[in-house]
C-alpha cells in the first residue's frame, strides 16, 4: 500500500508538469504542411485566474490553426521548474512561447535560450523589459495606483492603516503594484501607514494564518491590501473568525475568483481589481503568430490589458467586454 502511494504521488507530479496537450513540434495539416505549436508556461496550476488565461490562448491558438500546449511547473512561480519547461519547449521544437517573468532575473538564462534558437516569445501579467521579448501583455503596477485610489475615497479623512499581502516579497510585479499603492495611499487626507507586509505564497491555508497572526497583532489596521488572488478570501476568513467586522476592516483584493466575488456580494470583501487575463494569452498568441508567419511586429511592444474596480456596483456587469477583441483598445 505505502508503494502504491507513493508511485500514485509521483504520477500526480509528473503529471503537473508536462503539457496539457500532447506534442511539442506539432502536426501535420490537412495540406501536408506541419502545424505550428505554440508553448504556454503558466506560473502555476489553472487557477479560477489562469484557467482564463489558458482559454484566451487556446481560442486564438485554434482560430489561427495553432496548436496550444500548456504546461505548468507543480510548484506555484517555480522559477527552476519554470525555465526547465521553456527549455523542454525548445526541445520539443516550439514555434513560439509565452509565460509569465514571475521573477525576471532567475529566468533570463532561459530566455537567452529562447533568443538563441530563434523562438519569440511573449510575456504575460508582468513584464521584463531587457529579456528579448517581442511584447508583454498585462496590467502592471497601475493596479495599485486605481485600487489605492479608491481606498482613499472611500475611507475620506480617515488614517489608513494597511496590512499588505503580497504573493511574493520578491517577484517584481508585485513589489511594482505594492509601490504604487504606497504612492496613491500619501494623498488621504487622514495619513496613511503600512503596519505589517505578509507574503501569501499563493496558498489560501497559508494567508490565512498569516493573517490571523497580524489581526492578533495589530487590531487597530482598518484596510487589507491583497496583491494575490488567493489574499482576499483568506483576510475575510481570519477576520470573520477574529470577530472584526466589515465596519472595521476595508478589504481589497485583485482577480475575480470565486471565493472573493461570494464576500463582495456578501459584503465581507469590499472590492477586488480585476484583470483581463483573457486578453493577455488570447493577444499574446495572437502577436506571436503575426510574428511568425507574416513577419509583423506587434504595434505595441507594451498592451495594457486593463483592469477595473468591482464592487457591488459593477460585479453584474464587468465581464461583458472582457471576452470580446472587438472592445479592446
Amino acid at each position: 500500500m505505502k508503494k502504491a502511494t507513493i508511485f500514485v504521488v509521483a504520477l500526480l507530479l509528473a503529471v503537473l508538469t508536462v503539457p496539457l496537450f500532447a506534442g511539442g513540434g506539432g502536426q501535420k495539416t490537412a495540406d501536408g504542411q506541419k502545424q505550428l505549436s505554440f508553448t504556454f508556461v503558466l506560473p502555476m496550476v489553472p487557477n479560477e485566474i489562469w484557467v482564463v488565461a489558458k482559454e484566451g490562448f487556446e481560442t486564438r491558438c485554434n482560430e489561427l490553426g495553432v496548436k496550444p500546449v500548456v504546461v505548468m511547473p507543480s510548484t506555484p512561480n517555480d522559477v527552476n521548474q519554470m525555465n526547465n519547461l521553456m527549455e523542454t519547449a525548445i526541445a520539443e521544437g516550439a514555434a513560439g512561447v509565452i509565460t509569465q517573468p514571475t521573477n525576471p532575473e532567475g529566468m533570463q538564462s532561459a530566455f537567452d535560450k529562447l533568443t538563441k534558437a530563434g523562438i519569440p516569445f511573449a510575456l504575460v501579467n508582468s513584464d521584463a523589459p531587457n529579456s528579448g521579448r517581442i511584447i508583454s501583455v498585462g496590467t502592471g503596477g497601475s493596479v495599485g495606483d486605481t485600487a489605492g485610489e479608491y481606498i482613499v475615497k472611500k475611507l475620506g479623512n480617515q488614517e489608513i492603516r494597511y496590512i499588505t499581502a503580497l504573493w511574493s516579497l520578491t517577484a517584481s510585479l508585485a513589489i511594482d503594484i505594492h509601490n504604487h499603492y504606497i504612492d496613491s495611499f500619501k494623498k488621504a487626507p487622514g495619513g496613511a501607514r503600512e503596519v505589517v507586509l505578509l507574503e501569501t505564497q499563493s496558498d489560501k491555508l497559508h494567508i490565512t494564518s498569516e493573517y490571523q497572526n497580524a489581526f492578533a497583532t495589530y487590531p487597530n489596521a482598518n484596510v487589507a491590501v491583497n496583491v494575490c488572488g488567493f489574499g482576499a478570501a483568506g483576510a475575510a476568513k481570519a477576520a470573520t473568525e477574529a470577530g472584526i467586522g466589515p465596519d472595521k476592516i476595508f478589504i481589497m483584493g485583485i482577480d475575480d475568483i470565486q471565493e472573493t466575488m461570494d464576500g463582495i456580494r456578501s459584503g465581507r470583501i469590499q472590492a477586488t481589481m480585476t484583470q483581463n487575463f483573457y486578453r493577455m494569452g488570447y493577444e499574446a498568441a495572437d502577436a506571436l503568430y503575426q510574428k511568425i508567419v507574416n513577419g509583423k511586429d506587434p504595434a505595441r511592444t507594451v498592451v495594457d490589458s486593463g483592469s477595473m474596480v468591482v464592487d457591488m456596483t459593477n460585479i453584474n456587469s464587468y465581464k461583458q467586454d472582457m471576452r470580446n477583441p472587438a472592445a479592446w483598445k
